[in-house]
């Protein structure tokens, strides 16, 4: 259906709120305002909710039935938040907006989600029949340039380029019901749990991000904080004149005493204020401290590039000098392999082995270093086969330990590349591919692979071959610097690096597109 026929088509507003007990008056205040500017119009109002009893629901009735709108009590029964850590701060109703493509009747195909602590001013029938053009949602922003910048950049949503408030929000029901699933927007929070430092605003930034349109702050979802960013261009008569929504977000209320602002003069008057808010930001810094705290995989990895760290500094204070010896002098290095005798081979593929196993450490220097010592062609020998060996004690591993062995040395995040994987009828060609360009995360695939339905023979095959042209340009630049033909050592090192940082780009640009899709 296209958007520029929806009004017609529907001929009246679907609008949808989440709360608890605490916002129901707010909630009445907000629909008393909405009904002397919608009057006329069908409305239908969906409450979200999880503990709202029939009386509380009688009593919001009653304040809509005056402007005709219908109000539909949607009861949410599931806990789907309820380990989310961000609770501490937020209550769990907060979330619901983002599950409305599931619980909303299927003849509801977009709506305008809206904080019950808002007022409204002027028609949002316009809003409501705005073109999306293929975008999710529309938002508007509050937040200045620098906020912008750093939650984009904290939240990985640059594509956004601007932050977004989740108080108002035109929703795009039937495409958020097309792609998206009850299991993608869980999985999604699950990956990004520890940035969700205000909740599901966040977590709607990352689900639609590059597919939300913005609208205008000071129309349709003006606060203070906006007001101030506007910086006089918008006046106190501009929001007398042209503002069809202000927002109260934040911890002081025009119901409550000690309002910091000037927009409490829109709000209608109220008889008795309550106390004014409480300070809380040592219980919020707890509550932000519980959400970005380091899980048992990110404790791991840090004790781990720590023990590097460490051994790395130990051994140049004790054998700095003898290392450095080794690396400029050819004969050196190949006497120091000569101290393990008939075992050299042997020390090295084993090093190499353990190299494949622990992805966070470089292949690169080893790959040169075995050219150096053995000519391009055992080199690349000698690698292949500890690749070889740590590729199968992955699979063992990970076969055995499943989820939460990969866990340990993969985010989370990367395992979505499993169904890129699994739902591809040429797996061993794209597998192939991955392993031949250079650039792109073999040893981390490899522990991918281990939870995928491949046979471990043709994988450790195809693995083998396609590994060659990347190892052996490495080895070939040993080779050659142990010959002292610096320019070509050099020149094979560069368009190493070149390819590297090209097929790196290729491998994130398709994987993402695919993702996508």
């Amino acid at each position: 259906m296209s958007n520029n026929n929806f009004a017609q088509v529907n001929k009246g507003i679907n609008l949808l709120v989440t709360i608890d007990k605490k916002y129901v008056e707010p909630l009445c205040v907000m629909l008393t305002s909405y009904g002397e500017c919608h009057k006329g119009i069908p409305t239908d109002l969906y409450i979200a909710h999880s503990s709202l009893d029939e009386e509380t629901l009688a009593y919001i009735r009653a304040h809509a039935d005056k402007y005709g709108i219908n109000i539909r009590s949607v009861v949410i029964a599931e806990h789907w938040f309820e380990n989310t850590p961000v609770l501490d701060r937020l209550p769990e109703e907060s979330f619901y907006r983002l599950m409305a493509f599931h619980y909303l009747p299927e003849t509801v195909e977009r709506c305008i989600y809206i904080d019950p602590d808002t007022i409204i001013r002027r028609s949002l029938t316009e809003l409501f029949d705005m073109e999306l053009d293929g975008c999710y949602v529309a938002a508007a922003s509050h937040t200045s340039a620098f906020f912008n910048l750093f939650n984009t950049f904290r939240l990985g949503t640059q594509d956004n380029k601007i932050y977004y408030n989740s108080g108002v929000l035109l929703m795009d029901i039937a495409a958020i019901r097309r792609d998206f699933t009850l299991g993608k927007v869980l999985e999604t929070l699950e990956e990004n749990i520890q940035r969700l430092w205000l909740g599901d605003q966040d977590l709607i930034n990352i689900l639609f991000c590059g597919r939300t349109k913005r609208i205008d702050e000071e129309i349709y979802n003006l606060d203070e904080r906006a007001l101030k960013h506007l910086k006089g261009k918008f006046t106190l008569d501009d929001v007398a004149e042209k503002t069809a929504v202000i927002h109260y977000n934040g911890k002081y209320k025009p119901w409550l005493q000690g309002y910091k602002g000037v927009l409490d003069r829109f709000y209608p008057e109220v008889k008795e204020l309550g106390p004014a808010p409480v300070g809380k930001w040592k219980s919020q810094l707890k509550a932000i401290h519980g959400i970005v705290r380091l899980n048992n995989r990110q404790k791991i990895l840090i004790l781990g590039i720590l023990a590097v760290i460490v051994a790395c500094i130990l051994c140049w204070f004790f054998f700095g000098r003898e290392l450095a010896g080794i690396i400029r002098d050819p004969l050196e290095f190949k006497a120091w392999l000569g101290k393990f005798g008939p075992y050299d081979e042997l020390v090295f593929i084993l090093i190499r082995s353990v190299q494949t196993m622990i992805k966070i450490i470089p292949a690169e220097p080893l790959e040169i270093g075995s050219g150096y010592a053995w000519g391009t062609w055992l080199g690349m020998l000698y690698c292949l086969i500890g690749n070889f060996i740590g590729t199968l004690i992955i699979l063992a591993l990970t076969r055995r330990f499943g989820r939460a062995f990969v866990e340990c040395f993969l985010p989370a995040n990367n395992l979505r590349l499993i169904s890129l994987f699994q739902n591809s009828k040429k797996i061993y060609a794209l597998l192939f591919f991955f392993y031949l360009i250079p650039g792109s995360p073999k040893d981390g695939l490899t522990y991918l692979v281990g939870m995928m339905n491949v046979k471990v023979v043709p994988f450790l095959v195809l693995t083998f071959i396609a590994r060659i042209p990347s190892v052996i340009s490495s080895t070939l630049c040993g080779q050659k610097l142990s010959e002292k033909d610096y320019f070509w050592s050099v020149a094979i090192f560069v368009a190493t690096f070149v390819l590297a940082l090209f097929g790196g780009f290729v491998y994130k640009k398709y994987t993402d597109r695919k993702m996508k899709k």
